[in-house]
């Protein structure tokens, strides 16, 4: 059997202020399961082959395209591919992947074309709807369904038409949905994934990754999945579950180590959707990678909670080589957080802010404003929690327009009210979160004028707080940004646009 794997270009916003660059974790642990089966296996990481920003038109689309364009894709694809495996992780994509989608099966004729990833996890029967070429979807982290579909296809086990988490195309117009959930279960071992293939070398040459670029190589890795939480306009539960499962520490470590050992690894950027959740965990995690003495950095990135962190589990991150990580309390308004399901003590979580900052640890500090019901004086609210953020030492800040997630409970909220049409425009607007310059407001009370306006006024404000209570660091980020040398998310952003827009 050949398999093709394919992880789709990513689309930006002009001037968002995020573009990020990092190696498929994902497509990697599909990657493990895969080759269990398949004699020969091909890799198409349009990202990592192609880790630049690009204008490109496709089909009447403009856009900026990070990745390889849907005919340099096809150009690569095995015409004699048993199984094409799509990997579409965010929806703001869909648009394109629809064309490469298109490709795959003029060029595949005979293929099982196989889509996953968060996007089709959240509306695998629109998925299938918009782009007939999907032949089955797989809802989920995946692994252990794609084994399943894996057996089934060669006929080993039970029927294709049958498998739990899964839609399948029966005809031309009948979709079968097995959506029994078997995406994370407690007797599931968290493997590692699998590299080889991959452009690596790609990305820790040019010092791409999710987190800010301490000058060395970086390396993706999770120690859990799942959230036990659920916020309202987050689709994490309709992906991984609010099951939160964690990986064995020494066993995080010992990967950590192989890479380190394999590829030259300076720093980790752990991709979990809330790594801190147990502070038992943390803190053994931290003492055995101390014991371990690997010389390497690692990060928080994507975000996490608070409520472990105390001047304790601060001492241990920065001790164990943590230099940056993100804390989300995304409203100061206690009546949105409310509103949106976020269990966050803010109070506590400006101490932990403070314990980190403390201990040399660089905090950024994640909002979102525009959620449906919110108002100017819920943003005032909020103003308040960014100048006690700025004035505690964060160095960081970010503040994202609210984007309608599908397979979140906000998103089904706004689409049973007929607030979103699955159309271009709505997708092409959630490309948008990160931007400067455009917006596409939910709310009923504040205009896409308001989004733009209150993300200069709380950014200004944050950074003059931060500003005023530490003036050296103006100096250092004009230095550093001059040297192309990143220690903050804010130098990382500035670099980024130097780099886009001279190339």
């Amino acid at each position: 059997m050949k398999v093709s794997l394919v992880r789709i270009p990513t689309i930006i916003d002009a001037f968002a202020s995020t573009a990020p660059i990092c190696p498929p974790i994902g497509l990697a642990y599909l990657k493990r399961v895969v080759s269990a089966f398949a004699k020969e296996i091909q890799i198409i990481d349009s990202v990592g082959n192609f880790p630049k920003i690009r204008s490109i038109v496709s089909e009447g689309y403009s856009c900026k395209l990070i990745g390889q364009t849907k005919d340099e894709i096809i150009d690569l694809l095995w015409s004699d591919a048993d199984i094409v495996l799509v990997s579409c992780m965010f929806s703001h994509d869909w648009k394109y992947a629809c064309s490469i989608l298109k490709g795959i099966r003029t060029k595949c004729s005979q293929a099982l074309v196989i889509a996953g990833g968060e996007h089709i996890t959240a509306v695998p029967e629109y998925s299938m709807k918009s782009s007939a070429e999907i032949d089955v979807c797989v809802l989920g982290g995946g692994e252990s369904i794609i084994h399943d579909v894996l057996e089934a296809f060669l006929g080993n086990k039970q029927d294709l038409k049958t498998l739990p988490g899964t839609y399948i195309r029966n005809g031309a117009s009948e979709i079968i949905k097995n959506i029994i959930n078997t995406r994370i279960r407690r007797k599931d071992k968290i493997f590692w994934p699998d590299w080889e293939g991959f452009p690596l070398e790609n990305y820790f040459s040019e010092g791409h990754g999710f987190g800010v670029n301490l000058g060395g190589r970086t390396m993706p890795i999770v120690a859990s999945r799942g959230c036990p939480y659920q916020c309202t306009f987050c689709s994490s539960s309709r992906m991984w579950t609010t099951y939160w499962k964690s990986r064995d520490p020494q066993d995080v470590i010992n990967e950590m180590k192989y890479y380190v050992e394999k590829y030259q690894i300076t720093n980790f950027d752990f991709y979990d959707l809330t790594a801190i959740v147990q502070k038992k965990w943390i803190i053994l995690f931290c003492k055995l990678l101390l014991k371990s003495g690997l010389k390497i950095s690692w990060q928080l990135p994507s975000g996490t909670r608070s409520e472990a962190v105390d001047s304790e589990v601060a001492r241990l991150l920065y001790q164990s080589g943590c230099r940056n990580m993100s804390f989300a309390p995304e409203s100061g308004s206690l009546e949105i957080l409310k509103l949106i399901k976020k269990k966050v003590n803010l109070p506590k979580m400006i101490q932990s802010m403070k314990s980190c900052v403390a201990e040399g640890v660089s905090i950024k500090v994640n909002i979102i404003c525009g959620f449906p019901q919110e108002r100017w004086k819920h943003l005032l609210e909020t103003l308040k929690l960014i100048v006690q953020s700025g004035w505690a030492g964060c160095d960081d800040l970010s503040i994202n327009q609210f984007s309608p997630y599908p397979g979140s409970e906000l998103f089904e909220s706004l689409q049973k009210t007929n607030k979103i049409k699955l159309d271009n425009q709505y997708f092409i607007g959630l490309s948008y979160y990160s931007s400067m310059t455009n917006a596409q407001s939910y709310s009923d009370y504040l205009s896409n004028f308001d989004i733009l306006l209150y993300k200069a006024i709380g950014t200004s404000l944050f950074y003059g707080v931060s500003i005023m209570r530490r003036p050296w660091r103006i100096i250092s980020i004009f230095t550093n940004v001059s040297k192309g040398k990143e220690t903050t998310r804010l130098e990382k952003t500035l670099i980024s646009f130097v780099n886009r827009f001279n190339n």
